[in-house]
């Protein structure tokens, strides 16, 4: 979900459209409809619907009647054949009102399918780089772009943004997760265990997170500490992908030398 952006605010149950003297005015419920620059925009001027509309307008009317009714990433995806399909062929008189539930009617976004559409220009993946970003400056469509770029390594719980925030700070070196201190609650809530005393041993052991994550990933064993037995081990192994996440990257992962002495004081075998 984005930072700036729910759809229980946004959402109303009709919309309704005028083409007056002095413009076009759209009003979901009793207030103006928000054009969604925020989302993407591609007419900032305002909106328009009809057969001889404007293509840029008519997309910014559909992304505004997306995303409050199917989410950001439908809107960023398919508001260049929803302003076909539905914009300019559905809506041509000087008034018109629809329905939330009307916009949801099956195949209204794809039935027209042999039509030529405006050109999409929501950014891809590859136009956006998170070294690179101004991440609080990012629309929406710009956020989904990184987040799709970045899929493999990005941190999935919480804030999308902040978490894109913080895989930049990774990337351009402003933070090193492996300084980060080891604790129960992350062991916890991100490891999978269960047992009380496996959880206190690595927080007791780990100092720090690259020395969990290097042990975890690359140690030859881990069923030689204390409270880890082979299910424990296993469940450990398994959360690969979360250590890689938390990372922002296997590369960032410091590696697991097995001579090394323990932060526990066990000695070197």
């Amino acid at each position: 979900m984005s930072t700036n952006y729910r759809r229980s605010t946004h959402r109303a149950r009709r919309y309704r459209g005028e083409r007056t003297i002095g413009g076009t005015l759209v009003y979901a419920g009793d207030a103006l409809l928000d054009k969604h620059l925020f989302v993407h925009p591609v007419s900032p001027g305002g909106f328009d619907w009809g057969p001889d509309a404007d293509d840029d307008r008519a997309c910014q009317l559909a992304i505004a009647l997306l995303a409050p009714t199917f989410g950001l990433e439908v809107a960023v995806d398919d508001y260049h054949l929803f302003a076909t399909n539905f914009v300019k062929h559905e809506l041509t008189g000087d008034t018109w009102t629809v329905r939330s539930q009307d916009l949801k009617a099956d195949g209204l976004r794809t039935k027209f399918a042999h039509r030529e559409y405006p050109k999409n220009t929501a950014p891809s993946p590859s136009d956006i780089d998170i070294e690179t970003a101004d991440i609080d400056g990012l629309t929406d469509a710009e956020e989904i772009a990184l987040a799709r770029r970045y899929d493999e390594v990005l941190w999935k719980k919480g804030n999308r943004r902040g978490n894109l925030h913080r895989l930049q700070e990774i990337r351009t070196g402003a933070l090193d997760p492996a300084d980060e201190p080891v604790s129960k609650q992350w062991i916890g809530t991100h490891l999978g265990l269960t047992a009380a005393a496996a959880k206190r041993a690595l927080a007791d052991d780990f100092e720090t997170m690259g020395d969990l994550a290097g042990w975890v990933l690359y140690a030859t064993t881990l069923t030689n500490r204390d409270q880890i037995g082979e299910t424990t081990a296993e469940r450990l192994r398994a959360r690969r992908g979360v250590f890689i996440r938390w990372f922002g990257g296997e590369e960032y992962i410091p590696r697991w030398d097995d001579d090394q002495q323990t932060l526990s004081g066990q000695p070197s075998q």
